[in-house]
């Protein structure tokens, strides 16, 4: 383990975490966190929501000011008072949602506080500052129009754009948190090498993920925060991915890195789930079954399509060609109260836009959809409302401050674990899951990999969309493959890899071709 207060006048230690403490009221959120980040260096920092990172990235970005230690920036103490100072002093911060308008031009994005270049008269020179725009993104690998509009990009563009943002003003450390969080295999590996790039030319790069497999791929050290303690500080090479999901949590996450054991069907009588040419305006000619406690994957790359089947099957989108039966019954949903009087019920890939309502307690989100079943002669029983969504919380172990908190005051994983809670309360018989782990820390993530499997042992019919191909590994007896809004073919049991299914994703080959 390195002793990470022994190497304070290492000259490669272009960031240094002295002793931080920083409490909000009786809560200590750092505790004495003590650690260096060399130049050239990518420095994972893990942990569970709630351990600490957050706070720590807030204090080295000038958001809060540390009651007690010091940041130390290329052998200076530093106290910054506000972004803008963190900013001059090299340091750059990328979120998992960075912030942008979407109707402006990368140019005018890129250019958001940052000075620009003036001709006579005060106006902006846009020709010089394009040509500046185009030499940004080709530092980071993008050949694009700068004038085309943000919102008009892939997400990894976007993501890519917001490094450009941070790279002209001068960057000596990086600071990425959860920036792969909704990017696909193929994406996230462009930017894992503008990544690698970048630490070759000296950047300092402090990188958050709850991804523990990107961490291995791309870390040369990591950080391990509990409770608002440095764990350790050691180099990748020397932990494995169990070790790190040990040291985040304090015991042992077996589960987590377990193969789900292949469900053969249940066909005594029609699938729970039948699909057949159905289509809309871009998805094409899709056919696939799903038998009652199957955990049934669907992969792609970004923009195959897999969310908007998922919109399909919950009637979020109009079906315009095909059919669907449920039980051998046809099923033609015209919007979501149809699905879910047909026991479907979808997890949104994205909680904080379409998950929940943040002002609202949890109680009232977990029986949001259910209302009416609380309803006597007109009156709404909201002592029944309270008590049922009390006991779900606690059957899926939601940590909250109470369950009449806010939905906003809960980390990801609890707010992700009380929606699962929502629609367990009512008849389920299909479960649509878009990003189930969709920026959860590795507790959460358990958790809910284990509530997925005792949904399907008891029969529930599940669909999961993800783009970590491990979790779509851990998880599925099929997984089908989406490219370019077609069904290409699936994968079963043990076929299941990430290799196997970014094989046939890429090269649009087919390993086995869906025949019904």
């Amino acid at each position: 383990m390195i002793d990470a207060g022994s190497r304070h006048q290492d000259r490669d230690n272009v960031l240094e975490f002295r002793g931080v403490v920083k409490t909000f009221g009786s809560a200590t959120a750092l505790d004495r966190v003590t650690f260096p980040v060399r130049r050239g260096e990518i420095h994972a920092l893990v942990g569970e929501n709630g351990a600490g990172k957050s706070t720590l990235i807030r204090i080295l970005a000038g958001d809060y000011t540390p009651d007690g230690g010091c940041v130390v920036v290329d052998g200076e103490a530093v106290q910054f008072r506000d972004p803008g100072e963190a900013i001059s002093a090299g340091i750059g911060c990328v979120h998992q949602i960075p912030m942008f308008i979407s109707g402006l031009s990368v140019t005018e994005n890129l250019l958001l506080g940052a000075p620009y270049t003036h001709r006579r008269g005060g106006l902006i020179d846009w020709v010089s500052e394009h040509q500046a725009a185009r030499h940004d993104l080709a530092a980071v690998g993008l050949d694009l129009n700068p004038r085309t509009t943000l919102g008009s990009l892939r997400p990894h563009e976007r993501q890519l754009v917001a490094v450009a943002r941070v790279l002209r003003r001068g960057l000596r450390v990086l600071v990425l948190d959860e920036v792969t969080a909704s990017l696909s295999e193929p994406e996230v590996e462009i930017l894992h090498r503008v990544i690698r790039s970048l630490a070759k030319r000296g950047v300092a790069i402090l990188y958050v993920s709850h991804r523990l497999e990107e961490i291995f791929r791309l870390a040369d050290t990591i950080t391990v925060l509990r409770d608002g303690k440095r764990v350790t500080t050691e180099p990748a090479a020397d932990l494995t991915q169990k070790d790190v999901a040990r040291l985040i949590v304090g015991q042992e996450m077996k589960n987590l890195f377990k193969r789900q054991e292949v469900v053969e069907p249940k066909l005594d009588g029609p699938p729970r789930l039948r699909v057949r040419s159905v289509g809309d305006e871009r998805l094409r000619d899709i056919s696939f079954d799903v038998a009652a406690g199957e955990v049934v994957g669907v992969a792609g790359l970004g923009g195959a399509g897999r969310t908007r089947l998922l919109h399909l099957l919950y009637g979020v989108r109009a079906l315009q060609a095909g059919q669907m039966f449920i039980s051998g019954e046809p099923y033609r949903p015209r919007d979501p109260s149809e699905a879910l009087a047909r026991g479907i019920a979808l997890v949104t890939e994205d909680r904080h836009h379409d998950g929940f309502v943040p002002t609202l307690p949890v109680w009232q989100n977990i029986t949001l959809p259910h209302v009416r079943r609380f309803r006597r002669r007109g009156i709404l029983r909201l002592r029944d409302e309270y008590d049922a969504a009390l006991g779900l919380a606690r059957r899926l172990g939601v940590r909250m401050p109470s369950i009449a908190a806010e939905m906003s005051q809960l980390s990801g994983g609890n707010q992700q674990k009380a929606i699962f809670a929502r629609w367990i309360s009512d008849r389920l018989d299909i479960l649509l899951l878009d990003e189930p782990t969709h920026g959860v820390d590795v507790r959460s993530k358990s958790e809910i990999y284990d509530l997925i499997r005792e949904l399907a042992a008891a029969g529930t019919s599940i669909i999961v969309v993800s783009s970590e191909l491990e979790e779509i590994e851990a998880l599925c007896d099929r997984v089908l493959l989406l490219r370019n809004a077609e069904l290409i073919g699936e994968v079963r049991g043990v076929d299941i890899s990430k290799q196997t299914i970014l094989h046939a994703l890429l090269a649009g080959t087919n390993p086995r071709k869906v025949a019904l």
